[in-house]
């Protein structure tokens, strides 16, 4: 059988989108908690940030920030 190893070259090649991912789930969060939201409450849209992996921190930038209309 075919063990699946992690190596230090498949860590180095994963940094850039783990740092992506934890970087938009804080923005979002800090924006959640300090602006508001829109359509779900606070606690959902934290939620969804930060279990569902990048499409929830872009969901949340896209459909779920309270925007100010002049």
């Amino acid at each position: 059988m075919n063990d699946f190893v992690l190596t230090t070259d498949i860590l180095i090649m994963l940094l850039p989108l783990l740092l992506l991912q934890l970087g938009l789930a804080i923005y979002c969060l800090v924006k959640i908690h300090s602006e508001g939201v829109q359509n779900l409450n606070k606690l959902a849209w934290s939620l969804i940030c930060i279990f569902i992996n990048l499409i929830g921190p872009i969901t949340f930038m896209i459909v779920g920030r309270k925007r100010e209309f002049r």
